[in-house]
């Protein structure tokens, strides 16, 4: 009940208007039951509860001629409820204000054997108990959303917008693997999100110009993650509470009757900081024994689009963004001096459309944008690209349309790697490039049809394939390609039913080369042996959808959905080096596989024009085969681990029965 408190205090304002004008929405409330064949999965309900029990929602808005009141509530019962009122007098403002909640399922009866979960101290035993002892705990977290906005919009060219927001979050995640005991724990999450947005701006018929601002704050209650093993106390920094602060502008102008121009510049200031004072073990790498971050950003961009004539448009921008980091620069003093680089960049980019009618059936799209970007990074200094497309949509059958488009990208990137980083191992560095900005061709097309070859059927064909070429790099990522088609139908059968159904294909590889060498030579052309030896590798993926729906006509008050989908996904990565460097490389066949099948049945039974009731059935059943939870072991000799991700299969089945009212 205390969820609602914000809903019911807010609802004494709208009880007058309630009486004065007619009330229109829908109220459903439904009751549901569910059977796991095995153990209930968090993967079922990750984002949504669908515990047993009662379900329902109401939505209600009522408006006169000079006022609205509308109130939205989903789901009171559950975990995942959200509630809104809104309203507001027109000419003059509206507002509303919300509340969401939504509990993140990540895995359930994970467990361990340290102890103090839900806390940022942690105690790890010196020796591994009996499984049967350890602690088990849910990886969850829930989130909370609280806020509201009110626009003051009048009769004059003038308006006024203020909206704020707060977020928590609380709950457990995994926390990789502590460096020194190996141990895979639970990190505490409660974190708050302050959110603040001013808004204002002027309206008319040729020109639109807004001011913004807005103010956010990250408060993180637990700093520092501590872990004591009875000798060796272990300190871990989370995210650092942060804070940030945006302007903008924008104008959209309009120029004569053929030409608009539109301009926007954004400010945006992020700045956050860590107290070394609060760990007990780590040293303060600088002065003041605090860290301050500050990243601040400029944007700007400038669009002019114009028409020439009946058969020719065309739209030129231009956009520029600065990355300028001002935060602290850390400097270590060990056996060399080492310096945190500052990460900045600037980056332009322009670019030129045209829409030309080439007759009344054939319609012609190109354009070509060029990007520069300047980088404070050794392996990516500069990065140059050159886009060109160009599409081709035709219309001249009544009952089909196609669209045809072509696109090409190539990318020059060049380094700037300092003589220290390519001596001893930094010598393949040379050699590597990381495929973020590393220089390549992109090639993509795209075709699409859709038809109605006689009345009652629809059909819709989709196919797209993208190849990237990385000609000029070694080690790295080599190629990728990807094909994807899908096909769609929607057809009116006899009786006034109606099928909708799909299906679709997607193919992915990609190859990519590297060097073992560490302890070894970086250098890529030296004889291999078990030590120093070049690999690869070819990771492909295969990925199959289909599935539809029915709707039938029973009776004049009955009505009858069946649907169904199925998919999977079916991922390999093989592996190859020299017969020099050892026994052949295994090939992993449950990369990332899985099966998902969803299937259900629902009749709609309509007592009166505002009365119906819903009963249905739905069956789900998903199931992860990936090759890293194969012989799954929590405790090897190196780690142990909490079973995080391992809740990931379920099969379940679904009654519900749900009452809709209309008014």
């Amino acid at each position: 009940m205390k969820r609602m408190i914000y809903i019911l205090l807010a609802l004494p304002l709208s009880a007058p208007s309630l009486c004065l004008a007619e009330v229109r929405g829908e109220l459903n409330v439904g009751a549901r039951a569910t059977h796991f064949v095995d153990d209930e999965s968090a993967k079922f309900d990750e984002y949504r509860d669908m515990s047993d029990g009662l379900f329902g929602s109401l939505d209600l808005l009522t408006d006169s001629d000079t006022n609205f009141v509308g109130v939205t509530v989903q789901d009171p019962a559950l975990d995942d409820q959200y509630y809104e009122l809104r309203g507001g007098l027109f000419g003059v403002f509206k507002g509303e204000i919300f509340y969401d909640e939504l509990t993140h399922q990540l895995s359930r009866d994970a467990m361990t054997p340290a102890t103090g979960i839900g806390s940022n101290f942690l105690i790890i035993p010196t020796s591994i108990p009996p499984m049967s002892t350890w602690t088990t705990f849910d990886y969850s977290v829930d989130v909370e959303t609280l806020g509201g906005q009110v626009t003051i919009d009048t009769n004059n060219p003038f308006y006024f917008k203020v909206s704020a927001d707060q977020q928590r979050k609380d709950g457990i995640m995994p926390w990789g693997l502590v460096a020194n005991s190996g141990f895979e724990l639970p990190m505490p999450i409660d974190y708050t999100t302050y959110n603040t947005t001013l808004e204002g701006g002027y309206r008319s018929k040729e020109t639109t110009a807004v001011f913004a601002a807005g103010y956010s704050h990250f408060d993180n209650d637990n700093e520092v993650l501590s872990t004591f093993n009875g000798i060796e106390l272990e300190e871990y920094s989370t995210p650092n509470d942060n804070y940030s602060y945006n302007f903008s502008g924008r104008l959209t102008q309009r120029l004569s009757a053929d030409n608009l121009l539109a301009v926007k510049v954004v400010y945006n200031a992020n700045n956050s900081e860590t107290d070394f004072s609060n760990f007990q073990r780590i040293v303060s790498p600088v002065a003041d024994n605090e860290f301050d971050g500050d990243v601040r950003y400029f944007r700007g961009s400038a669009v002019l689009s114009s028409q020439w004539n009946d058969a020719l448009d065309t739209r030129l921008s231009y956009s520029y963004v600065d990355r300028d980091n001002q935060s602290d620069e850390i400097i270590v003093v060990g056996e060399d001096i080492r310096a945190g680089r500052l990460f900045e960049y600037d980056k332009h980019q322009a670019s030129l459309d045209a829409d030309y009618r080439l007759s009344k059936v054939n319609k012609l799209k190109g354009g070509y944008e060029l990007s520069f970007t300047d980088r404070t990074r050794e392996d990516a200094e500069t990065t140059l690209d050159n886009l060109l497309f160009a599409e081709l949509k035709n219309t001249s059958l009544d009952w089909v349309s196609s669209t045809f488009r072509l696109e090409y990208l190539n990318r020059n990137s060049d380094s700037d790697f300092d003589e220290e980083t390519l001596e001893g191992d930094g010598l393949i560095n040379e050699f590597f490039t990381r495929a973020d900005y590393a220089s390549k061709n992109r090639y993509k097309a795209r075709l699409e049809f859709e038809t109605i070859p006689w009345e009652g059927l629809g059909l819709g064909l989709n196919y797209g394939i993208m190849f990237d070429d990385y000609d000029a790099t070694m080690f790295g990522l080599q190629e990728d390609i990807r094909h994807e088609i899908y096909l769609d139908a929607d057809f009116q059968l006899p009786a006034k039913a109606r099928l909708n159904a799909y299906t679709g294909y997607e193919f992915t590889e990609s190859d990519f080369n590297s060097r073992r060498y560490n302890p070894g030579v970086a250098y890529p052309f030296t004889p291999p042996n078990s030590s120093n030896y070049n690999w690869s590798q070819e990771t492909s993926y295969d990925f199959f959808v289909v599935g539809g729906s029915v709707t039938v006509p029973i009776m004049p008050q009955l009505e009858m959905v069946i649907n169904a989908d199925y998919q999977m996904l079916d991922g390999n990565i093989e592996f190859v080096r020299s017969a020099a460097a050892g026994a052949p490389l295994g090939t992993v066949t449950e990369a990332d596989d899985y099966y998902k099948t969803q299937a259900g049945i629902r009749g709609i039974y309509g007592l009166t024009d505002q009365w119906s009731i819903t009963l249905g059935y739905a069956y789900e059943k998903s199931n992860l085969d990936d090759w890293r939870y194969s012989n799954y072991r929590y405790v090897t000799s190196s780690f142990v681990l909490s079973g995080a991700g391992l809740d990931n299969d379920y099969e379940t089945h679904l009654g519900y029965l749900i009452t809709t009212y209309r008014f």
